[in-house]
């Protein structure tokens, strides 16, 4: 918008006066953030893992694995309506605390029924949180400089996707797969927490 007359024009943001300027936003809700983006990486792989561990049928992990694709795009819109409708906290905490607890009770499924419980369980909870990620990000978002926060914002997105699959397949290979699963859940029960803790009560317009 144009500058009012007697005003000086406000600096220009950098990615450097970004991150000083947000950086409570950046290290508290960016965090959270990050391990949200590292457990939704990982449950595209623990699933075909964990059917291959059990000598499930390809055919039969495939089956599986598109099923929880399914639910999860399913109940995309719903969810989409309750956090406008009752806030992000409203569905940011439940998707990883059921994304949590699907992942710890993943390593105790023996076949493929109680695979697919595990896997449905999985997709919805990554369904009903569909969107969260950059809504957060444009709630926190500032009118000068938004470009730029965002960037940064989705960058620990990145990250957090990027190290996800990266910290399963270290932990898979050196105690295993199990573990690996485990403490993936761990992540979403630690996102969960952050979440709950920092974002805001209400947004504008929102009871969260």
């Amino acid at each position: 918008p144009p500058v009012p007359a007697g005003q000086a024009a406000p600096a220009k943001p950098t990615i450097v006066s970004t991150l000083r300027d947000h950086r409570r936003v950046f290290l508290t809700l960016g965090i959270a953030v990050t391990l949200v983006s590292a457990v939704r990486a990982s449950r595209q792989a623990v699933i075909p893992l964990w059917a291959d561990h059990l000598a499930l049928a390809p055919s039969v992990a495939s089956l599986i694995y598109g099923m929880a694709g399914g639910i999860d795009m399913l109940v995309f819109y719903p969810a989409g309506k309750v956090m406008d409708q009752k806030g992000r906290r409203w569905v940011a905490v439940p998707s990883m605390l059921i994304m949590g607890l699907a992942m710890l009770l993943m390593p105790l499924t023996t076949g493929a029924a109680t695979l697919l419980v595990a896997a449905l369980a999985i997709g919805f909870g990554n369904g009903i949180g569909s969107g969260m990620i950059m809504t957060l990000g444009a709630d926190h978002s500032p009118r000068h400089g938004r470009a730029h926060f965002l960037g940064v914002w989705r960058l620990m997105s990145d990250i957090g996707a990027s190290c996800g699959p990266a910290l399963l397949s270290f932990l898979a290979g050196s105690l295993s797969l199990a573990a690996g699963i485990a403490v993936t859940g761990g992540l979403a029960f630690a996102a969960a927490g952050v979440l709950a803790h920092w974002i805001p009560r209400r947004t504008p317009g929102h009871e969260a």
